[in-house]
């Protein structure tokens, strides 16, 4: 007799074992076959098979399994493999169960930040993870973010993270696409980053970029198109009428002579100004510009290869004149195991072009008359006629700084090789080589406008066009030669050991040409400019560090974790004598849940473990060769004459004694699940310290060096002493998928010593307005307050009445009615520089994230909010245009026939009088603000569509982002970037925009 196996429609939904969450995505297999589909959403899948067919269940980071059909239903619970993502932490040179971390590390998965489009990965990360502040430093298409790990690490050299991606060491931010990334792991406390010893003091950075599946070919494609949108509000200014008005207040108020309104003369040589209504917004701001990001990855392998596959283009046009960006990447991952082999490799290359904004742009919408020429008017090689003073000039001037091309070509190059050799059950040993090198073009051409007065005299400024080429290689190799060992007595007690030496070279070379005095527009190299001699520079750097690390790490059951390591450093930023340096950690982890007396909590608090580690890292994120003096060609002497010689001078003074930046920091940390983890809750206290920062100093003329002269010396101290919360939530309810996280960190930095001072230095930034440095210095580095403190002069309103005048004149003999009245804060009897007082900073005391994920059916929708909180913002755009008289509230301020005004009196620009400085507590405004990063509505279509259209998905999706902020600042925007230690400058910084895009997911 013939039995036949009997044709079924097989159906199920497979879940999590850990939490009962269906798992979307999975695949579901006929074994010996290629016919297989993936479950739904909601985890739910159909597939056609026989009885006695076995159905295989594959997903990333779970167990796979074999199911033999014997009925039409068939429901499956998913358990976590070893090496399961969730599970499994990357941590320095290895990696451990995330039951088995003991220092202070947040990870992230590639779902957390492909939500959010960007050429940047820390747009992406701000407000995803506690401790780590992520501030945009400018809306310049291309930018890359600033990313802060518990707090400020030194005020002088580099705050940025040490970046590793795949195990390879990059020289600064790598700048790689998210979409080649498959997860992040930060390490913020000084036991995780110790074992990078001199890499580690600003926090590390670990990347996993997209790897190969066992399994048949799979194409993963997104899309997406895009609208930005400039949503802030800008500085308001006069029109012509108001710009009339305010000069003719002006000099009534500027004036000692008394002159009547019909002796000045407000409309100079050029009548034609009363017509003019110019707004240089309009020439210089193009909303509504376009971004675009499109990826693919293709993936597969067999039982001892896989392979990944990823490429993507970004391209966005600048909200701002003349400003773009375009980036194409490629990376290729392969993976081969068998035997005792894990030989893994990897080869990625990026192209980036960046058309830059010229700078000073929004200062040029500010301080340009609306009774100047029209620019958008103007045709390109048309002939500027200046009917008098300086107006043509200065139309000729910022017209050629708008038509100022400024270029760079960036190509990358990385490959990277890890071999493994499992010499025995228990040894391990392990080399990984890598190189990657960086060449940087730049191109920046300054076109020639000419200029004529009406007499046809030729008054063109043509030195200020010119031609300017730079180039720079970066060369970079690193070898890693490591051995582990794990063995276990009596299965309770287990060890790892691991040591190795690691190796670092990094080459840099540089060079710059240019020229002045352009010819002819349409030729723009070198040998189209004649009027000044080519001057060149170039520099060669290179910097190595060599590393010895060993470290133990120790489990008693699970239960008792513990992880010392000690690293010796030598760097050749250093003199011989103070080279070399140790690094010692240790950390440890009780998981309170596996104790026999947590058994009646379990079922409540299945999760309880208590972290706490010490650490030391070194930092000498500083330039090359600060220990030896260097010379500067091209200074002019005078010797006892008329004329100058160029000669060279040493600029920066040897100090070989100069020594490692030391940050130590102890952590504590708690984490708890609740409820099988639907709710979890990790808490994180640090207190670090950093000493012997190293701050570079001017030395006194007499040294021979110039007024820019400096020595680098080891002269401060400073704490960063914070708190950091993480919670999260998730939960079935029907059909409705929910997952909630929430950040909070709150952060307090504060400048312990700075030797040599006086306690007391203003930092190295330019000033709040441009051009006026010495009237608009606010932020400096003072004993007992943040990097960067805003130290402001007081002010108490307006002097109104002539009782007010006698008084104030005690303290300032030359006031005058309707002058700004100085607080003498330290009743000396006059103004002085002691009389500044502490005005807050910056830096955020709080940051709060939010994140939702929700899902229902084929729908699914998400929201990123972030919340800084509890700091300050200078800001420098209000400040200009009070200081170059072209804000509104001018026409209101002081005057005659306004004596009651609160707005002081215009009697000239920033530099020339006491009004309108930048350092006062004028331009002093609140910074909180609370922002909407994203949010997406998505639709997924059912397998019976995708199946006919021949996917095996299609997901399209509408996304916002940046399209809410809420806050009391006046500015354009309150996320302000900067320097580390002038973080809330607003200097008219590029526009951060929202951004409104639609998009398709695609699967094959």
């Amino acid at each position: 007799m013939e039995v036949r196996a009997q044709d079924l429609t097989v159906t199920g939904t497979v879940t999590s074992a850990e939490d009962g969450m269906p798992i979307p995505g999975v695949t579901v297999l006929k074994k010996g076959t290629t016919a297989g589909v993936l479950t739904d959403f909601d985890g739910i899948y159909t597939i056609q098979a026989k009885t006695g067919d076995v159905l295989q269940f594959r997903y990333l980071g779970m167990e796979e399994k074999d199911v033999v059909v014997s009925k039409s239903t068939i429901n499956l619970e998913m358990t976590s493999s070893i090496e399961d993502l969730d599970k499994v932490v990357v941590i320095g040179y290895g990696t451990v169960k995330k039951k088995e971390v003991t220092g202070a590390v947040s990870s992230l998965k590639s779902e957390d930040i492909e939500q959010v489009v960007t050429s940047d990965l820390g747009t992406a990360l701000q407000g995803q993870m506690a401790g780590v502040n992520v501030i945009a430093s400018s809306g310049q298409p291309g930018a890359e973010s600033e990313i802060l790990i518990r707090g400020i690490t030194t005020v002088s050299g580099s705050n940025t993270p040490l970046y590793i991606v795949d195990g390879l060491i990059q020289d600064g931010d790598p700048g790689i696409s998210p979409n080649e990334i498959q997860s992040i792991d930060v390490l913020k406390d000084a036991a995780s980053t110790a074992i990078y010893g001199t890499r580690g003091a600003a926090g590390v950075i670990l990347i996993t970029t997209k790897q190969g599946e066992k399994g048949s070919l799979s194409v993963r494609a997104n899309s997406s198109y895009g609208i930005q949108h400039l949503s802030g509000t800008p500085t308001r200014l006069m029109n012509a009428n108001q710009q009339t008005y305010f000069e003719l207040v002006q000099n009534r108020n500027s004036s000692s002579l008394g002159l009547q309104d019909d002796e000045i003369d407000i409309i100079g040589l050029s009548p034609n100004k009363l017509q003019l209504d110019t707004n240089l917004f309009k020439r210089i701001v193009i909303d509504n510009q376009p971004t675009q990001n499109h990826s693919v990855n293709i993936s597969g392998g067999t039982k001892d290869i896989t392979y990944s596959v990823t490429t993507g283009l970004y391209k966005t046009e600048g909200t701002l004149v003349n400003s773009n960006f375009e980036r194409f990447n490629i990376r290729a991952n392969t993976t081969y195991k068998h035997d005792k082999w894990d030989i893994r490799a990897s080869v990625s290359i990026a192209n980036e072009n960046t058309n830059y904004a010229p700078g000073g742009l929004t200062t040029q919408i500010i301080k340009y008359s609306p009774l100047r020429q029209d620019l958008t008017t103007i045709a390109p090689d048309e002939v500027i006629v200046s009917e008098g003073g300086l107006d043509g000039v200065i139309t000729g001037w910022v017209l050629e700084s708008f038509e100022n091309e400024s270029t760079k070509d960036v190509v990358k190059n990385q490959t990277n090789l890890n071999l493994n050799y499992n010499w025995t059950k228990k040894l391990k040993l392990s080399l990984r080589y890598g190189i990657s090198t960086i060449n940087e073009y730049r191109h920046t051409f300054n076109p020639y406008r000419e200029v004529i007065d009406v007499f046809d005299n030729d008054l063109s400024p043509n030195a200020s066009s010119g031609v300017s080429n730079a180039s720079l290689r970066r060369y970079n190799r690193s070898l890693d030669l490591f051995a582990t060992y794990k063995f276990n007595i009596k299965n309770d007690h287990n060890f790892t050991l691991t040591g190795g030496a690691t190796f670092e070279d990094y080459i840099a070379e540089q060079y710059r040409a240019s020229r002045l005095g352009v010819l002819d527009n349409s030729i723009k190299v070198l040998n189209g400019t004649s009027i000044s001699p080519e001057v060149s520079s170039g520099r060669d750097t290179r910097h190595k560090i060599q590393g010895v690390i060993g470290r133990l790490q120790y489990g008693y059951k699970g239960r008792y974790l513990l992880s010392s390591s000690i690293r010796r450093d030598a760097s050749s930023r250093f003199s011989e004598e103070y080279r070399s340096n140790l690094f010692p950690s240790t950390a440890f982890a009780w998981n309170v849940s596996d104790e026999n007396f947590w058994k009646p909590f379990k079922r409540t608090v299945n999760n309880a473990k208590f972290r706490v580690s010490y650490g030391e890292v070194g930092n000498e994120s500083f330039g090359d060769y600060a220990f030896d003096a260097s010379i500067t060609p091209n200074i002019d002497y005078v010797f006892g004459s008329d004329s100058f010689t160029n000669g060279a001078i040493q600029t920066a003074f040897a100090n070989e004694a100069i020594k490692w930046e030391t940050s130590i920091q102890t952590n504590f940390g708690l984490d708890l699940g609740f409820f099988k983890n639907k709710f979890t809750l990790s808490a994180e206290y640090y207190d670090k310290t950093n000493k012997d920062m190293l701050f570079p100093i001017v030395t006194p003329g007499s040294a021979g060096g110039g007024g820019n002269a400096q020595v680098i010396l080891n002269v401060g101290n400073m704490t960063n002493k914070g708190l950091e919360l993480t919670a999260g939530y998730k939960t079935n309810i029907g059909k409705l998928r929910l997952k909630m996280n929430g950040t909070f960190t709150t952060n307090k930095n504060k400048v312990t010593r700075i030797n040599g001072l006086g306690g007391f230095a203003y930092t190295n930034d330019s000033g709040l307005i441009q051009g006026a440095r010495g009237a608009s210095q606010v932020t400096t580095l003072a004993e007992g307050y943040e990097a960067g403190a805003f130290f402001l002069y007081p002010t108490d309103g307006v002097v109104n009445t002539q009782e007010e005048l006698i008084e104030y004149q005690k303290i300032d003999p030359s006031a005058r009615l309707g002058d700004l009245k100085y607080v003498d804060t330290d009743l000396s009897g006059n103004i002085t520089d002691a009389d500044r007082v502490y005005s807050g900073s910056g830096l955020p005391e709080y940051e709060i994230g939010y994140n939702i994920n929700a899902s229902y059916r084929g729908f699914d929708v998400s929201m990123n909010w972030y919340a800084a909180l509890g700091h300050e913002i200078m800001n420098g755009s209000k400040a200009t245009a009070f200081g170059f008289g072209r804000h509104e509230d001018l026409v209101y301020q002081w005057s005659e026939a306004n004596p009651t005004s609160n707005i002081p009196a215009y009697r000239g620009q920033v530099n020339n009088h006491a009004n309108y400085k930048g350092y006062t507590d004028l331009w002093l405004e609140d910074g909180d603000y609370l922002r909407l990063k994203q949010v997406t509505l998505g639709y997924s279509f059912s397998k019976k569509v995708t199946e006919s259209l021949g996917f095996s998905k299609l997901r399209l999706y509408a996304s916002a982002q940046n399209p809410l902020t809420f806050t009391n600042y006046s500015g354009f925007n309150p996320e302000v970037g900067g320097r580390i230690t002038s973080r809330g400058l607003d200097k008219g910084n590029y526009p951060i925009t929202s951004l409104y895009l639609v998009g398709l997911n695609l699967n094959f």
